[in-house]
């Protein structure tokens, strides 16, 4: 038998070394879930993390921000990928997330897998993104920089005008009243291209959404012209009206519909900047207070919470208090790395394990004459 015949899987795929967020491609989604390797120490983040999570149904709760860490490599990044898909419950290939979990035994503890069921049954919008990509050039320098992050991403989920918020204001107000399909139409039909590839370049089209906003007697030319001039003004929102915004489209949804937030890379972005934590801090606690539990703040870290907050915190009670926003924590390491590689890289065909167990029942004790030594120094064998 050729040894790339032994394995499991073709040893001649493309498998990424580095997880981003931003791969989204079906391929790619499928197979980092159909290969994802569920360790004992992930065992007991799957537990911690969906045992708080399911808690938050029964019992509504403000404390709703997760902080998971691990340094390059421990996989953080792919297992904020993995919940995002398990909480949406996506369908990845012919299957949906949950049904890897369950028909190919990556997890097989009942309590375990009915808190996962649970939450993949419940409508949720998830938005998974890393920080860096999303905030503008400048960004960082502003106090509210993340809140504008968050708002332009939860924009962009609803199929709103993510660069300008002035713009997805407006589309929201029509879509609120039934109307952003009316409006879409009488643009394009005045301008001549779709809205959603035109409204990046708003200051050349304002014409047409005026005649477009009168042609349905949204607005008078007058209102419509002075909405025009206020859009392209600098945007404001305070954390406070930003998380009310959230609640409201949770309430029009129903049916306990949830919205995720899962933040990768958040600790790089924040640095020492005292600021950004605070606003961090901030947007987690109002979502808690405003949404109760169906609104979500999970963030990757390089560093654990204690460690970036100890930081950027010369007061002990803000210190605490930035803790107290994130009381679930995950701590991943690179121990299991060895058993990661011979689950996803290693695992044999049953042909090929048969075929190598035969060899080695025939050649042990060559193998043996071969790494036995006799120096008096004790040496650890392969099992």
């Amino acid at each position: 038998m050729l040894i790339r015949n032994m394995f499991a899987d073709d040893i001649n795929r493309k498998i990424n070394g580095v997880i981003k967020v931003d791969q989204s491609g079906d391929d790619v989604i499928e197979q980092e879930v159909r290969e994802y390797v569920i360790t004992n120490e992930l065992k007991k983040h799957f537990m911690s993390f969906f045992s708080y999570y399911s808690d938050a149904f029964d019992e509504p709760t403000a404390d709703i921000g997760v902080w998971i860490s691990g340094f390059f490599g421990s996989g953080k990044s792919h297992f904020l990928k993995i919940l995002s898909y398990l909480l949406e419950n996506r369908q990845v290939g012919d299957r949906k997330a949950m049904d890897y979990f369950v028909e190919d035994k990556k997890i097989v503890d009942p309590m375990v897998l009915a808190d996962m069921k649970l939450a993949a049954d419940t409508p949720t919008d998830v938005i998974l993104f890393n920080i860096d990509s999303k905030s503008e050039t400048n960004g960082k320098q502003n106090k509210d920089a993340i809140v504008n992050v968050f708002l332009k991403v939860f924009n962009q989920m609803q199929g709103f005008c993510g660069s300008i918020p002035h713009v997805a204001d407006l589309e929201r107000r029509l879509s609120e009243e039934g109307r952003y399909d009316e409006f879409k139409a009488a643009f394009e039909e005045e301008y001549g291209d779709p809205w959603e590839e035109s409204r990046q370049d708003f200051d050349f089209i304002q014409d047409s959404v005026v005649d477009a906003l009168v042609s349905m007697d949204f607005m008078s030319e007058a209102a419509a012209r002075n909405w025009c001039e206020k859009a392209v003004e600098p945007y404001t929102i305070s954390i406070e009206d930003f998380a009310k915004r959230v609640k409201s489209y949770i309430e029009r949804k129903g049916n306990n519909h949830h919205v995720v937030f899962l933040v990768d890379e958040i600790g790089q972005y924040i640095g020492d900047d005292s600021k950004l934590m605070l606003n961090l801090q901030t947007v987690t606690e109002e979502l808690g207070m405003e949404c109760m539990g169906k609104a979500w703040g999970i963030v990757t870290s390089q560093q654990d919470i204690d460690s970036v907050a100890k930081e950027i915190s010369h007061n002990k009670n803000d210190f605490s208090k930035i803790q107290g926003r994130f009381d679930t924590r995950l701590s991943l390491s690179s121990a299991n790395v060895d058993e990661v590689i011979r689950k996803r890289i290693l695992e044999k065909s049953d042909a090929g394990h048969d075929t190598l167990a035969l060899l080695y029942d025939q050649k042990e004790t060559d193998i043996k004459n071969k790494i036995i030594f006799n120096d008096g120094v004790e040496k650890k064998l392969y099992t």
